[in-house]
């Protein structure tokens, strides 16, 4: 039954994480829309690459966990820029390209990946998020290291699901989309970028 629990809170856990809009979801359903849903696939892989990495440095590098405390506003303040230098290039660049019957040109599946795994990272509260929740089971429900990778490997199935999930949908709206709907979509995660950016950076 416990093992249960551990699972059913994880996989809990993870669908309300991969359904908040930031940067992640609309970057899954811009290029899904753009590119088809195998690129989302690659996007959130990067994603739950990046979760695993701070999930681990959660449960085992306490060192590291006061590093980004002590340094949380330098790292914030470059993430901000980072995003921020991505949304206005979005919102530059806003106007699909059309070339040969496509809209844009498709990138790598390894850009896709590094641009999951870039999007969490640059964000510190992906790992406080992941840090704060790991506190939270070993004081509210006294999780051992075994049930947290439990409760983890859920949460990192149940994310992946749902970001794959929206991707396709996503991907399933090309047919309707036109190069101004498209062009109104870029602008629109540009803007959500931009704002993710100044927040992290000015810290609103």
């Amino acid at each position: 039954m416990h093992t249960i629990n551990c699972l059913w809170q994880g996989l809990a856990t993870g669908f309300v994480l991969s359904m908040m809009l930031g940067t992640v979801f609309f970057a899954l359903i811009r290029n899904s829309i753009s590119f088809g849903y195998k690129t989302g696939i690659w996007i959130a892989a990067g994603v739950i690459l990046c979760d695993i990495m701070f999930i681990t440095l959660a449960l085992l590098s306490q060192p590291f966990a006061e590093f980004l405390t002590k340094y949380k506003s330098e790292i914030s303040i470059s993430g901000g820029i980072v995003l921020i230098v991505m949304g206005i290039l979005m919102i530059l660049k806003s106007a699909p390209q059309l070339q040969e019957g496509k809209i844009f040109n498709q990138g790598s599946n390894w850009y896709y990946l590094g641009s999951g795994f870039l999007l969490n990272v640059v964000n510190p509260v992906n790992f406080f998020s992941w840090l704060g929740i790991s506190s939270f089971l070993t004081i509210k429900y006294q999780y051992t290291i075994d049930d947290k990778l439990i409760f983890f490997t859920a949460s990192l199935v149940s994310i992946f699901l749902a970001e794959v999930g929206i991707a396709f949908f996503a991907s399933k709206l090309r047919r309707w989309i036109s190069p101004a709907s498209l062009k109104r979509i870029n602008q629109i995660s540009g803007l959500v970028f931009l704002g993710v950016g100044i927040k992290l950076a000015f810290g609103f």
